[in-house]
C-alpha cells in the first residue's frame, strides 16, 4: 500500500521533469547569450518579416520610437540589429568599426562565388589581406582629398553636359530622372575608365549599360527568400542569383574591350594618353591587376 502511494507520488514528479529540464536549459542557454537589444515579437518560422509591410523604412521609423535608437528583428531565421540614429551610426560605422566589419552578402551578390569573392572589394565576404590591400588602392586613388580635387574638373564637365542637353530639348519630354541618373554614372565612369558609358540621348534605349544598371537596381530590391532562409539558398527558388550573374557576365564584356584597348595601348609603348589625367585603370594596370580583377572591382 504503501509502495502503492510512493509511485502515484512520484507520477507527476516525472511528467514534470521534461518541462523543468527545459526551463533549466532556456536559463543557461539565456544567461550564455548576450543580450540583445529589445524589439517587436517575432513570429515562429516567420520572424517579424510580414511586420515590415510593403514599407520597411516607415516601420523601421515606427520601431525606434518604440524601442529605441538599437533594436532587434527577425526576419526569417536571420537576427537584424537596426542603428537608426547618429549616434547609433557612428558607434556602429567608426567607434567599433573593426569589430563590426564584416557584412551579410546577398545571396543573389555575385562575389558569393567562390572566385569573384577573391576579386571583390563591396562585397567580399570576409575582410582578409587582399580585401585591405584593395581599399588602400581605392582609399588613395579615389577618395583621398587630392584624389576627390583632382575629380572635381571632370564632375563640373558632366554637369555641364547634362545641362547643355536639357537645353537642346527644349520642348520635348525628358527624363530628368534618368538624365540625372545616367549623368552621375557618366561622371564615375570618367574617373575610372575616362569616358563615358551612357549616351545621354540614347539613355533609355534597350540592351546597354543603362539597361543593365536598372536591371541590376531592380533584382537588388526584390526580397529574396534565400536571404531569410539560408538553407535554401542552393536551390535559388526566385531565379535572382542566376539572372544577376547573367548581369554581371553582360557588364564585364562591355568593360573587357575598354581594358583591352589600355592593355593594347601600353603595349606599343604608349602609356596613358597625354591628354587626359592617370585614372583609376591605369593605376590597376600599373599594379599588375587581372582583367578579372579589374572588371569586378568596376563594377561590384
Amino acid at each position: 500500500m504503501a509502495q502503492t502511494q510512493a509511485i502515484n507520488l512520484f507520477s507527476p514528479v516525472l511528467l514534470l521533469l521534461p518541462l523543468l529540464l527545459l526551463i533549466v536549459l532556456k536559463h543557461f542557454k539565456h544567461n550564455s547569450s548576450p543580450p540583445l537589444p529589445p524589439g517587436p515579437y517575432p513570429w515562429p518560422i516567420l520572424g517579424n518579416i510580414l511586420q515590415l509591410g510593403n514599407k520597411p523604412h516607415i516601420s523601421l521609423t515606427h520601431y525606434s520610437k518604440i524601442y529605441g535608437p538599437l533594436f532587434s528583428l527577425r526576419l526569417g531565421t536571420q537576427l537584424v540589429v537596426v542603428g537608426s540614429s547618429q549616434a547609433a551610426a557612428i558607434a556602429i560605422l567608426k567607434t567599433h568599426d573593426r569589430i563590426l566589419s564584416g557584412r551579410h552578402v546577398p545571396h543573389m551578390a555575385p562575389s558569393k562565388s567562390s572566385e569573384l569573392n577573391k576579386l571583390s572589394l563591396g562585397w567580399v565576404v570576409e575582410c582578409n589581406e587582399k580585401w585591405k590591400y584593395l581599399r588602400t588602392v581605392c582609399k588613395s586613388e579615389l577618395f583621398s582629398l587630392k584624389a576627390l580635387e583632382s575629380q572635381a574638373r571632370t564632375r563640373e564637365r558632366k554637369a555641364k553636359e547634362m545641362v547643355g542637353f536639357i537645353n537642346k530639348m527644349e520642348g520635348k519630354v525628358v527624363k530628368i530622372r534618368e538624365i540625372a541618373t545616367a549623368t552621375v554614372f557618366n561622371m564615375l565612369s570618367n574617373i575610372l575608365v575616362s569616358r563615358d558609358l551612357i549616351s545621354l540621348e540614347h539613355e533609355s534605349e534597350d540592351g546597354g549599360m543603362s539597361s543593365v544598371l536598372k536591371d541590376i537596381a531592380r533584382l537588388a530590391s526584390t526580397p529574396n527568400i534565400s536571404d531569410f532562409y539560408p538553407i535554401l539558398g542552393p536551390l535559388d527558388l526566385q531565379g535572382l542569383r542566376k539572372k544577376t550573374m547573367e548581369l554581371h557576365r553582360r557588364s564585364f564584356n562591355m568593360c573587357e574591350a575598354i581594358i583591352q584597348e589600355r592593355r593594347e595601348g601600353e603595349g606599343k609603348g604608349d602609356g596613358p594618353d597625354a591628354s587626359r589625367r592617370r585614372d583609376f585603370l591605369d593605376t590597376l594596370l600599373l599594379n599588375g591587376s587581372s582583367d578579372d580583377q579589374i572588371n569586378t572591382l568596376l563594377m561590384v
